[in-house]
């Protein structure tokens, strides 16, 4: 570990465990909630890209606001979890305690590289066509329903996966939620902890049943067999 990390470790690690909740983990909950509108129907879900298409300076908000956090939480999350003591199996807390410490740094990795596939299977097709038009003076619509119901319509491993993913994306937050009170200091007693572990984790499944929806929606409903 370099002398300036070193140095800043204290701070780093209170930054890193706040960007983990504003704006990374807020990002997910709202993401999980706009996807959630394939279970509507393909036009509430097309809605989504639509709308956010209108938004001036978009792609200042999404490197500033969703790359840039994503990329320090991750990255600052690599040194953290090579400075990590895993002791699952002689903990000097508790085994739940060390079992969700060595379990959120796995999932940390897990999530880091599957953001990158789900960015190269979504975010880079819609960047694509915008630049297309921009270039070319067309106007080719992103579809959004279409393109994700061909991903997981006819694939039951991409469609398991993506399942995987809520769940280990809302399962790190959940965690992260219970890490973040005690780093900071809102949960001292044993008591505030386990509010704080049941509040990260209700506010985590939230976030699987939206993103469970989405699923569905995809996949199962009545308008998912008809897509093209």
């Amino acid at each position: 570990m370099s002398a300036a990390i070193q140095k800043n470790y204290f701070l780093l690690r209170r930054l890193h465990s706040l960007s983990g909740i504003i704006p990374v983990g807020a990002f997910f909950l709202l993401h999980m909630f706009l996807n959630s509108r394939a279970a509507q129907s393909p036009q509430q879900y097309q809605w989504v890209p639509d709308f956010l298409d209108q938004i001036p300076y978009l792609w200042a908000l999404e490197i500033g606001g969703i790359f840039i956090p994503i990329l320090f939480h991750a990255i600052l999350g690599v040194v953290i979890a090579t400075k990590a003591e895993h002791n699952v199996t002689r903990p000097k807390h508790g085994w739940a305690e060390n079992w969700g410490y060595t379990f959120q740094r796995i999932t940390g990795v897990l999530l880091f590289i599957m953001i990158m596939v789900h960015l190269w299977q979504t975010w880079w097709v819609h960047t694509r066509i915008k630049l297309g038009n921009a270039q070319n003076g067309t106007h080719t619509e992103f579809e959004i329903y279409s393109l994700m119901n061909g991903l997981l319509k006819d694939s039951w491993v991409m469609t398991t996966l993506y399942a995987l993913f809520v769940l280990i994306a809302a399962w790190h937050f959940g965690n992260g939620i219970y890490n973040f009170a005690c780093k900071w200091g809102f949960s001292t007693s044993r008591e505030s902890q386990r509010f704080a572990l049941t509040l990260g984790l209700g506010i985590g499944a939230i976030g699987v049943l939206l993103g469970f929806a989405s699923i569905w929606g995809l996949t199962l409903a009545p308008w998912a067999a008809a897509a093209q």
